[in-house]
């Protein structure tokens, strides 16, 4: 009896020095979400997607189709409410994130993290929890010039509009 106990109490005791050798600390990486917004509304594709929405809202007020002019309209202000919200403030990206979702997978690997989430939905972080930003290697995937990534830097270091005051 006495043996059975002293074996089970060593392997308990090697479980638990063993499982903490091998246990790996979780590395999250973490994105400014309004740098990644700015980077994404400022490319080429989001700008010809807004000409797209100016030309078709031009060609409905000149065939005097006033509900597809509404229509439209409502659109362009809906599609800049969020991009105001997503760049000067914490709202999500998800939008933005849906277009390089297949290269995330990609980048974790390279920069060598568990998780990636936005650096404003962390509540809570417990000690030991490796945090890397991955948000230039996220922006270069819209292929900024040197000016647009000067700016972005600059970005980084300025806090949120609060939404309340947007």
């Amino acid at each position: 009896m006495r043996k059975t106990l002293v074996i089970t109490a060593l392997l308990l005791f090697a479980g638990i020095v063993f499982g903490q050798t091998l246990k790996k600390n979780v590395v999250v990486g973490t994105f400014d979400s309004r740098v990644i917004a700015v980077a994404y509304y400022n490319t080429e594709a989001h700008m010809s997607y807004i000409e797209g929405l100016k030309t078709e809202h031009a060609e409905a007020e000149a065939s005097g189709d006033e509900e597809r002019v509404k229509e439209l309209e409502a659109i362009g202000e809906a599609s800049q409410e969020l991009a105001q919200k997503q760049a000067f403030s914490t709202w999500p990206v998800d939008n933005i994130l849906g277009i390089i979702e297949e290269k995330i997978p990609e980048i974790a690997q390279q920069a060598e993290v568990n998780l990636i989430v936005s650096k404003w939905n962390i509540v809570y972080q417990q000690s030991g929890i490796e945090c890397i930003d991955v948000t230039d290697v996220m922006v270069k995937l819209f292929n900024p010039d040197e000016q647009m990534l000067k700016m972005l830097d600059q970005m980084k270091n300025q806090p949120p509009v609060p939404l309340e005051e947007l």
